[in-house]
């Protein structure tokens, strides 16, 4: 008998488990993810933003020590 008992157990504690999963699943995309998006920023904002910035100089934030 315990042991019929406890194979029904099984996927009942499984069901149980991933429907907590999802809801955990989905409580953190809805937190996390799902925000609006903004739309001013497109592909042309942002190579303008990319391609418009200061050139690095050279020698300058060096994180190589030199070679003699």
């Amino acid at each position: 008998m315990n042991t019929r008992r406890s194979s029904r157990r099984y996927p009942r504690e499984i069901a149980v488990v991933l429907v907590v999963k999802f809801i955990a699943l989905y409580v953190i995309w809805s937190i996390w993810f799902d925000g609006p998006a903004r739309k001013d920023i497109g592909a042309e904002r942002v190579a303008e933003r990319v391609y418009s910035s200061q050139p690095a100089v050279p020698g300058e934030g060096a994180t190589h020590a030199a070679r003699p």
